[in-house]
């Protein structure tokens, strides 16, 4: 027998010794049940492919069979468990259907008392309505003749402050464009101004003279390692 298992092989392993403690392992023919532990363990082993009696071949060919086998659902576990579930649906259709029963009772004798109390409120409903129609009539006349002045007065008010609010916000738009307007030219001219001081500075330094100009005169007085100088480095060397 092999010392190491695949994840497989003991998955199948498992599964025999599981029918075999719950007597549900029968032999290959299937006529008698499993009841030594020793055989159960043998059957355990060829179907995982994990014999030491079983060439590779047969193991590689008796592990396909039972995996083929699990997939179908043709263990007795699975047979043992299909039947188990089948007992549990049948006990809860059982139940379900109690409740049904009662739940549906239930609902028919609250439909009939809703639909009693609806009958009462439209009868007593009625006998209001025909006693006061005429104080229904002038109040509706009283109430449609005040209502378009009300109407016009909230329109003209909303229009009013809708017309404010618009020209509050293209005041407000304005002002911000202007500031930002004025404060990009202000820094504009403020980096203008630190340019020109900075070149200036630069050619009070060096006499007024650019990098390009100290380079020649470095070539005229061949001076080595001019072309890797900076501006600094070619002054000093001039100096000398």
């Amino acid at each position: 027998m092999p010392t190491h298992q695949s994840p497989a092989q003991k998955k199948t392993v498992k599964r025999v010794m599981h029918e075999y403690k719950h007597g549900e392992l029968k032999t290959a023919r299937g006529s008698r049940k499993v009841k030594n532990r020793k055989q159960a363990i043998a059957i355990a082993l060829s179907e995982a492919g994990a014999s030491k009696y079983d060439s590779p071949k047969e193991r590689k060919r008796n592990l396909s069979r039972t995996k083929s086998k699990e997939r179908r659902g043709q263990t007795g576990q699975a047979a043992a468990e299909g039947r188990r579930r089948t007992t549990r649906k049948s006990a809860a259709s059982k139940r379900a259907g109690g409740r049904t029963t009662t739940r549906r009772k239930a609902a028919s004798s609250r439909s009939t008392t809703r639909r009693s109390t609806a009958a009462k409120r439209s009868t007593t409903q009625r006998k209001s309505n025909a006693r006061k129609p005429a104080a229904r009539r002038t109040a509706q006349r009283k109430s449609t003749a005040k209502k378009p002045t009300t109407r016009r007065t909230t329109t003209q008010r909303r229009a009013a402050s809708s017309r404010s609010t618009a020209r509050r916000t293209m005041a407000r738009r304005s002002t911000a464009r202007r500031t930002t307007t004025q404060r990009r030219s202000a820094k504009t001219s403020s980096s203008r101004i630190t340019a020109r001081r900075r070149t200036a500075a630069a050619r009070t330094r060096t006499g007024g003279k650019t990098r390009a100009e100290l380079y020649r005169e470095a070539t005229r007085r061949n001076i080595r390692g001019r072309s890797k100088m900076s501006k600094q480095q070619l002054e000093r060397a001039l100096r000398r």
